[in-house]
């Protein structure tokens, strides 16, 4: 699991929200509601999106440990 928020994965191992946007194809504003959130959509567990995926070809972090270290409260 990792020892950061997600704010802080975004900014400091992806490159920040525009560079995490332009990769899903979102807007930034989404990108920030996840940041805000400090998880990923539940699409994400439900198998809907891939963006967990997106975010380690960009940081070199395994997909099940970004799912795992940013799971919604309710998953």
């Amino acid at each position: 699991m990792l020892e950061q928020s997600l704010k802080d994965f975004i900014n400091k191992e992806c490159g920040g929200i525009p560079a995490v946007a332009k990769k899903v194809k979102l807007s930034e504003r989404a990108i920030y509601k996840w940041a805000s959130n400090g998880s990923l959509p539940r699409t994400e567990y439900s198998d809907e999106t891939k963006y967990s995926k997106a975010l380690s070809d960009i940081s070199g972090v395994p997909v099940d440990q970004i799912k795992e270290s940013f799971k919604p409260r309710s998953c």
